[in-house]
């Protein structure tokens, strides 16, 4: 057997989960063993790290040098501390002294068990154990200068099943939609704190304040997908605030365009096209409704003229939004016709929802031979249903029924403007395209109680 020391090293990754009140520490770690006897073979000695904790450098040895990279050796050198000499726990309380004395009696064959940090500050250099950690939200912050570092954790956005089998969301290792960009350090009572005496900048408090402001322009409605328009709304805003305060280049290069109230409204216009395009109905989220709704929102101050929200300007922010990649439909244009707006359509527009809130969307193909055998009328709520059914006609047997409200034709989603005479023209004209066996229809049916 050859004659020399080999330095074993396990590199353990684990999850260990430290509460300190309210402070949360998870992070991986390295972990380094070695015997007694290899550590005074090599002539190890106790110094401190830094950190009020002691090391035995077991980085210096030239067996461990060989396995490890430059890079490795640079940064964990000296950073780490003992955790454990034989069956004996080293915490911060024990002194350099004590720790030599338990080595001088400890026998050849117990270990040795030092642990290094693998993740550091990119600004002070700080080792991962000086950070506060904000697992579910994907990002921890340095104690010494407050810089956000972004969080290396094993299984991230894992979704755990109850015992019912369902998934739960107060399981998740993190919070999705949340980046770096959303820290904050709070207090036992949940208050913000502000990091080594740094007031957030004013872009940043204006930010905060739109965000408000969309919260407000979402709360005139009361429909299902509200808040998901609200959701997406932040999320189109929060992308366009980081792509000109991205904390790289100088604040004072690029700013958020004048107008919160105007902002928000854009990036809400912006989520319920997006809306729209995917659903292929429309809502009763209108721009004129947007732009009153907005109009609510402008910080007024007492003897000083403030400009109303208009529609051109939330158009303009809108295309603006665009341009940066934050809409994926077409935007109107300035002056559209399409954006004209009347108190009729906006009242057809909610009781429509209304409607369609306690339906349940379904698909029927009609063929385009013969009649079908129903007759449609109208709601005057902005949708159209079926007013009667023969039973021995080809609609019953398809399945449609009486007082069905009719959604689309052919994909085409049927609006408040349609009437039944424009429906059965509509019919005709697809029952005589050529290369056409069926017609799809879809209709909305109440959903069962």
């Amino acid at each position: 057997m050859k004659n020399f020391l080999s330095l074993r090293i396990s590199v353990l990754y684990i999850t260990n989960t430290i509460r300190h009140s309210h402070i949360t520490n998870m992070s991986e770690r390295v972990y380094v063993s070695e015997t007694m006897v290899e550590f005074r073979a090599r002539g190890g000695v106790i110094v401190s790290n830094g950190d009020s904790r002691f090391t035995s450098d077991s980085l210096s040895s030239p067996a461990l040098r060989r396995k490890l990279t430059r890079a490795d050796l640079e940064t964990k050198h000296g950073r780490g501390h003992l955790v454990k000499i034989g069956s004996v726990n080293i915490t911060k309380k024990i002194c350099q002294d004590e720790l030599e004395t338990l080595i001088r009696g400890s026998s050849d064959d117990s270990k040795m068990v030092e642990v290094y940090p693998t993740r550091f500050c990119g600004n002070c250099g700080r080792s991962s154990w000086q950070f506060v950690e904000f697992e579910r939200r994907g990002h921890s912050t340095c104690r010494g200068c407050g810089m956000v570092q972004k969080s290396k954790k094993s299984h991230m956005g894992t979704l755990y099943l109850n015992d019912e089998g369902k998934g739960t969301k107060s399981m998740w290792e993190c919070t999705p939609g949340m980046d770096q960009h959303d820290s904050c350090l709070v207090d036992g009572r949940g208050k913000r704190m502000d990091i080594a005496s740094q007031r957030p900048k004013s872009h940043l408090r204006n930010y905060w304040r739109i965000l408000k402001k969309i919260d407000g322009i979402g709360g005139f409605w009361h429909f299902l997908a509200i808040d998901g328009l609200i959701r997406s709304a932040k999320a189109k805003m929060k992308s366009f605030y980081h792509s000109i305060h991205d904390g790289v280049r100088s604040d004072t290069k690029r700013k958020l365009p004048h107008g919160g109230a105007e902002l928000a409204a854009a990036c809400f216009y912006c989520a319920v096209l997006e809306f729209e395009d995917r659903v292929k109905y429309k809502t009763p989220c209108t721009l004129p409704a947007i732009q009153e709704g907005a109009s609510s929102e402008v910080d007024r101050k007492h003897h000083r003229s403030t400009r109303d929200v208009t529609d051109l300007i939330i158009l303009k922010y809108a295309h603006m939004l665009k341009k940066c990649g934050l809409c994926s439909v077409f935007v109107p244009q300035i002056g559209a016709e399409t954006l004209k707006f009347t108190a009729t359509s906006a009242s057809l527009e909610h009781a429509r929802m209304a409607l369609f809130n306690a339906c349940k969307p379904v698909k029927f193909y009609l063929p385009v031979d013969g009649s079908w055998g129903m007759q449609v009328g109208d709601t005057h709520q902005g949708v159209l249903y079926i007013n009667s059914i023969q039973s021995e006609g080809v609609a019953f047997d398809k399945g449609l029924r009486k007082g069905d409200y009719i959604f689309q034709l052919q994909g085409q989603t049927m609006g408040i403007e349609i009437t039944p005479a424009v429906f059965l023209r509509q019919v005709v004209a697809a029952k005589q395209k050529e290369a056409q066996l069926q017609i799809e229809i879809c209709i909305m049916r109440k959903k069962n109680p």
